[in-house]
């Protein structure tokens, strides 16, 4: 008997979580409505953010999911936030069921009861210097000042770095990051350290002189950034995660926004499997057959995104974000 009510209870159990799962994805099909947050990565440093603004990047990245789901955007809603905190809180207290731009770790994962997607961008530290110093990697900024955020993660990767490869330098540390900008603009130090993003953001500032900083070629740390949506949306997630991978693929394929009604009538497997000729793995999500077209057709595919929301805006180049063939991190799970 006690076998037996240990069974139904962890059949219970099992059911309650079945049904968990499926909650967010049901609503948002039966409201047509989803809300998406993104975060801003403010000016004003707050100890939590290290990342620049890639709130274009996320936005678009809404509208993808949104899409997949709905078969349009009409029903999305996209919320701005400062930092990262803010839009956690709101997935937490159900304001928001999925936030893109998020730092992934096992504190935030605990604190905000979220689960991670797959990354949407990699960013990384760097180091940002003047073209005419004629420094032109971490060995060349022996006994230069450098600058960084007072306490930040950058700032003691810094350190360890340099100490790790014996390289003496002097720090100038900054409780703002427009002190630091202003800093690095005006050469009061021989170069600036801090995520890629940031620093991109801050030199697109400067201007005149945007043309006249560049980066070292090292990197010091990675930290990607990635969607979060709560734990127990399994459902819900499986299909953020493969509406990223479908992005990613179609750069992979050559299918873009512009050719993706002719990419629907190629004969390799691959292809067939994503833009909708291939039905068992959108009926097993339970999405429209052409789920990934529509997608493709409304943003573009991952390179696309780049391009428009962040490599153009920021004078970077696609580094890390290129896609594995090419030398970058961005891999597509298979589209079945």
């Amino acid at each position: 008997m006690l076998r037996f009510a240990h069974a139904l209870f962890l059949l219970g159990l099992l059911s309650l979580t079945s049904m968990a799962q499926g909650q967010t994805l049901t609503a948002i099909k039966a409201s047509h409505h989803l809300d998406c947050g993104t975060v801003q990565g403010v000016d004003d440093w707050n100890g939590e953010d290290v990342h620049g603004d890639l709130s274009a990047l996320e936005g678009e990245i809404c509208r993808a999911v949104a899409v997949a789901i709905l078969g349009d955007a009409e029903g999305l809603a996209i919320h701005a936030f400062p930092a990262e905190p803010e839009a956690l809180a709101a997935l937490k207290a159900g304001g928001i069921q999925l936030a893109i731009g998020i730092s992934p770790s096992t504190t935030v994962a605990m604190q905000f009861g979220v689960s991670f997607g797959p990354p949407v961008f990699f960013d990384s530290q760097r180091i940002l210097v003047a073209k005419q110093s004629g420094i032109a990697n971490l060995a060349g900024l022996r006994d230069q000042l450098i600058c960084a955020l007072d306490m930040s993660l950058p700032e003691r990767t810094l350190r360890d770095e340099m100490t790790a490869q014996g390289i003496p330098y002097a720090l100038m540390s900054h409780s703002e990051q427009g002190e630091l900008d202003a800093a690095v603009a005006v050469r009061r130090c021989a170069a600036g350290t801090g995520m890629e993003t940031r620093l991109a953001q801050s030199r697109a500032n400067f201007h005149a002189w945007v043309n006249d900083f560049v980066f070292l070629p090292d990197r010091l740390a990675i930290d990607p950034v990635v969607p979060a949506y709560r734990y127990g949306d399994q459902a819900f997630g499986l299909i953020v995660d493969l509406t990223i991978s479908a992005l990613i693929e179609a750069e992979a394929l050559g299918v873009t926004q512009d050719n993706v009604a002719e990419a629907a009538k190629r004969d390799d497997m691959r292809t067939m499997q994503l833009v909708g000729r291939d039905f068992a793995t959108a009926q097993a999500v339970g999405l429209a057959h052409d789920w990934a077209a529509k997608v493709i057709s409304a943003t573009g595919n991952y390179g696309e995104l780049f391009e428009r929301t962040t490599g153009h805006p920021y004078r970077l180049d696609r580094g890390l974000n290129a896609l594995w063939t090419q030398g970058g991190l961005m891999v597509a799970n298979p589209m079945k």
